[in-house]
């Protein structure tokens, strides 16, 4: 899968993203808000099956699939974050998710990212919306999914668990409806 926007390459993950990848997911708000991540990570080559997973899948278009793909600049074939999908059970929906090497936070990056893979998603299959949900604690997440035109839902709170990745006892609920082609 290959998608270009005005600044970004959204592209399928590969060997050559590994050192990066590692180096992002072990900075502070990728550990506080998605710690599985670096908790499953403790080198590089940890990526090798996770990477070699994603490339077997490069031609499928499912997005109940769960998928990351590398988000790179397009001047620079360079990983600075991630954006994905994927059917997630404890929901029961299609879900969206990012993050953002933190040298290039602050520039639109996710928000472009989150709406170009969030459009391309809604080319290839027939759902009506796609859903984020983001941990209480994380306003700069929040700031993302409202720029990318995700609406807040509702918010919702954990009772007698807490969901994985999660810092607070709540979070909020997005959604995005495709947009109505007249």
């Amino acid at each position: 899968m290959r998608i270009e926007t005005e600044r970004l390459v959204i592209r399928d993950l590969e060997r050559k993203d590994q050192e990066q990848l590692y180096k992002i997911v072990w900075q502070k708000n990728v550990v506080r808000f998605m710690r599985d991540w670096s908790e499953n990570s403790p080198n590089p080559e940890s990526f090798n099956g996770y990477v070699d997973w994603h490339q077997t899948q490069k031609d499928s278009i499912d997005v109940y699939e769960c998928k990351r793909y590398a988000i790179t600049l397009k001047n620079a074939d360079i990983l600075i974050g991630t954006v994905g999908m994927g059917f997630e059970d404890t929901i029961r929906e299609v879900e969206m998710a990012y993050f953002l090497d933190e040298e290039y936070q602050g520039y639109g990056y996710a928000t472009e990212a989150l709406m170009a893979l969030f459009d391309w998603c809604m080319d290839v299959s027939d759902l009506d919306y796609m859903v984020l949900t983001i941990d209480c604690a994380n306003d700069a997440s929040c700031k993302v999914a409202e720029r990318a035109g995700f609406e807040l839902f509702e918010k919702r709170y954990t009772i007698n668990h807490k969901q994985p990745n999660m810092e607070s006892d709540c979070y909020y609920y997005y959604r995005k409806y495709r947009s109505k082609k007249l």
